[in-house]
């Protein structure tokens, strides 16, 4: 195109621009021309392929950067991400096939792990339990353990005084040393006290896992889950995405999105655990009286309960007498 057609051009767009302007600021023509731009906008939005780019999980945003990483530590391992520009949610999608619906027993899913609790020594998601307890006092509680996997920790939630009721829930049913809740087909139950130790980051659909997860939570129970939280650091160093089955990594504002959607109050609080201390139990409530209470306990306790033996300047008193097999 020569220089005198693209200043044609020029001129053109700009006597259309200020008829359109003109038009608009008619209130006799303000309406067609309205609804001249709402139809163009219409056929530009249907011009568009639905599957031009994937939305982001959480906001519903197209403004996302996909790559494929190698972990820093171990090039050979690898991960595609989608990091979304809009909210910060981080999606790993090759892992959403899952590695542990199709399992029939225990002994085929991981182990070894120190913050799994046996029969003689209690692990993470006992004290997780006991601390929920503890904030909303009071005995005859109900505790799940939700995404229980080979932990059996509910044996010494089932010691606890305050404790009268305790279930096991899973994707896949390989034990029968509990009552059992499908977290497929969840029930209309409700419990006091719900935990998810290392759960909430194999969600495939956050929005819906956690409406789902939520739904047995007790009007005035609490929700306590335990994941990593990114922190906006480089993520081709972050161990916690090449886990293979992590599908979801999520920064507080994603969390605050989460809760706002649903319905309920967040807290955050730390455990003396976790790569790089980004480790933290995720706190939900729908009551604004039980998360009053989380700040009254960290009132009198220094940091939130976990399996590892803690300083002996800084206990977790309440926790103390559990750091040793109960007879």
């Amino acid at each position: 195109m020569s220089p005198t057609d693209l200043l044609g051009t020029a001129r053109a767009k700009a006597v259309r621009a200020q008829r359109i302007a003109k038009g608009l600021a008619d209130p006799h023509t303000r309406d067609s021309y309205v609804a001249e731009a709402k139809s163009r906008l219409g056929a530009s939005r249907e011009a568009v392929p639905s599957g031009a780019g994937p939305a982001c999980l959480i906001c519903g945003s197209k403004r996302q950067r996909t790559e494929e990483l190698k972990y820093t530590r171990q090039p050979r391992k690898r991960v595609v991400v989608q990091v979304c520009k809009a909210c910060g949610f981080v999606h790993m999608p090759e892992h959403v096939p899952s590695r542990y619906a199709a399992k029939k027993d225990m002994d085929e899913l991981p182990a070894g792990h120190p913050r799994l609790g046996d029969m003689e020594i209690p692990g993470r998601e006992f004290h997780m339990s006991k601390f929920g307890v503890d904030v909303l006092g009071g005995k005859g509680h109900s505790v799940l353990m939700y995404g229980a996997g080979r932990s059996l920790d509910n044996h010494h939630i089932q010691k606890l005084p305050e404790v009268g009721r305790v279930a096991i829930s899973d994707i896949m049913k390989v034990r029968d040393d509990a009552e059992f809740i499908d977290a497929n087909n969840p029930p209309r139950d409700r419990f006091s006290v719900v935990v998810a130790s290392e759960v909430i980051e194999h969600f495939r659909n956050p929005h819906e896992d956690f409406a789902r997860l939520l739904r047995l939570v007790d009007k005035k129970g609490l929700l306590v889950c335990g994941t990593n939280i990114y922190d906006g650091g480089k993520l081709a160093a972050d161990r916690y995405i090449f886990y293979p089955d992590h599908t979801s990594y999520y920064t507080p504002q994603v969390l605050r999105r989460i809760a706002d959607r649903a319905g309920v109050h967040l807290d955050f609080r730390a455990p003396l655990v976790g790569q790089g201390s980004r480790k933290r139990y995720v706190l939900m409530s729908k009551s604004g009286d039980v998360m009053k209470k989380v700040a009254d306990y960290f009132g009198r306790e220094p940091y939130a309960p976990s399996e590892v033996e803690h300083p002996p300047t800084l206990p977790q008193r309440s926790h103390q007498p559990w750091r040793v097999p109960q007879v």
